[in-house]
């Protein structure tokens, strides 16, 4: 009997433990588990890559215009900020396809240096794209004929007139329609073949930033007896 009250005793003092554990402790217990469930969750969701360097597409190194739009792509649904000349000049978000566009977008005179970067919904930010250089240029090429000068008779066995000239920039140069090599020191020539009688000499040039210009003289040719 009296094992018997003991056991009985021991029952309900670990039942008493058991009880007031917890009624005490229970909450606190829950407590860390639930911190510890909420930020294993929140570091095991959390996006720490950063998103690429945005794409530019299609830009010219020159313009004409002294406004341009600037299109590219980058990490679909990321802010995309562009800076021209070091400032941020605009923000835009990417759509579904990582496509991005800024319009009307102001040049100075001369060099332009435009870059951009992304950043994605989790705050983080792509390195610099690289660094674009455009040229802002509105002035029409200057073209300068050497030889042969506007009414100069020209005479020879082989029915052909060099005609020489020169620029003062770059630029793509046509004479009659056939294109002329433009040397690095900016001058240029081709060799024509013509008809006796009076000649129409037409040179036409168009710069990198799109600037036309063009210059029509006349000579004669006569061939040599």
């Amino acid at each position: 009997m009296i094992r018997l009250f003991w056991t009985t005793v021991g029952i309900i003092a670990s039942l008493t433990v058991l009880v007031v554990s917890v009624l005490f402790f229970g909450p606190k217990i829950g407590g860390i588990f639930g911190f510890l469930s909420k930020y294993r969750n929140k570091n095991t969701n959390t996006d720490i890559i950063s998103p690429p360097a945005p794409i530019f597409l299609n830009l010219p190194a020159a313009s004409k215009d002294s406004d341009i739009n600037i299109k590219g792509l980058a990490e679909a649904g990321s802010k995309v900020t562009l800076f021209v000349n070091g400032p941020l000049v605009g923000e835009t978000l990417t759509d579904a396809e990582g496509s991005f566009a800024f319009y009307s977008i102001s040049l100075i005179s001369g060099h332009n240096t435009i870059f951009a970067k992304a950043k994605d919904e989790n705050g983080n930010e792509s390195a610099p794209s690289d660094t674009l250089d455009i040229i802002y240029d509105k002035d029409r090429p200057e073209i300068k004929i050497i030889s042969p000068k506007e009414n100069e008779i020209v005479k020879n066995l082989d029915k052909r007139v060099l005609i020489k000239g020169a620029l003062n920039k770059k630029a793509i140069v046509k004479v009659n329609g056939r294109v002329a090599i433009l040397k690095p020191d900016l001058t240029f020539e081709i060799l024509l073949g013509v008809e006796e009688g009076k000649v129409t000499i037409k040179v036409e040039v168009v710069d990198e930033a799109g600037n036309k210009a063009d210059k029509e003289f006349t000579i004669t040719y006569q061939k040599s007896s």
